[in-house]
């Protein structure tokens, strides 16, 4: 079986979601455990799907590509628990998410279809991950009562990281075609595969930090204002 080295951050990050679930029910981030658990499942399959035999629908694309589908709502539902929105709020991003998922289904089954990588869904929701970590990073700078405390707050470190990752998901793929044409490589891999594994341990050492803050007692929790 093949793991690349970044996956061992995502295995990592489950396991303490799981030695953690008991806080992250508290800062309402329980359905990180099932997201991990697919996200863990995807990304083994995909590194060693030639070891599945031949199978002609199945390909590394048709496999990242379901990822897309299934730890998108994940997502959207977990940044709509930490922006902690009025209710009028809540409608308006019931239905930005609603139509995010809708395109992203629409691409997967009609446009680019399900064997080839999407990227047009992947820039979509990085798009819309960069607004709302934006958006959820704003409000906790400018409650009085958490500013001192930022860097102990797990919602901080979900989103910093959600938010670094999605802006150099969103370069890289924005210089992908022109680094097919010039054929750019760095260390004897493509520039996608040789700066892709950074951002993806940052991302997952950071939920493993925000997991293991949510178990802190003296961390502050967010469920009181």
């Amino acid at each position: 079986m093949h793991i690349h080295l970044y996956q061992y951050t995502q295995f990592l990050s489950l396991l303490v979601a799981i030695l953690c679930y008991e806080g992250l029910c508290k800062y309402k981030l329980s359905a990180f455990l099932p997201m991990l658990v697919i996200v863990n499942l995807i990304e083994v399959t995909g590194a060693n799907y030639r070891a599945l035999g031949y199978i002609p629908w199945l390909s590394n694309h048709a496999i990242y590509n379901l990822n897309l589908l299934l730890e998108t709502p994940f997502r959207l539902y977990l940044m709509g628990q930490m922006l902690r929105m009025r209710s009028n709020e809540r409608l308006t991003f019931r239905g930005i998410a609603f139509l995010c998922m809708l395109v992203i289904l629409l691409n997967y089954l009609f446009l680019q279809g399900p064997f080839v990588f999407n990227t047009f869904s992947l820039i979509l929701i990085q798009i819309l991950t960069i607004v709302l970590s934006c958006f959820i990073l704003l409000r906790l700078a400018l409650r009085e009562d958490i500013r001192p405390n930022l860097w102990q707050d797990p919602y901080f470190w979900v989103n910093a990281g959600l938010l670094l990752f999605a802006l150099i998901t969103l370069v890289i793929l924005g210089l992908q075609q022109y680094m097919q044409d010039h054929k750019v490589m760095l260390g004897g891999k493509s520039l996608y595969k040789a700066i892709m594994p950074l951002p993806n341990f940052i991302l997952y050492l950071g939920y493993s930090y925000a997991f293991i803050l949510c178990r802190i007692p003296k961390a502050r929790s967010l469920l009181s204002s």
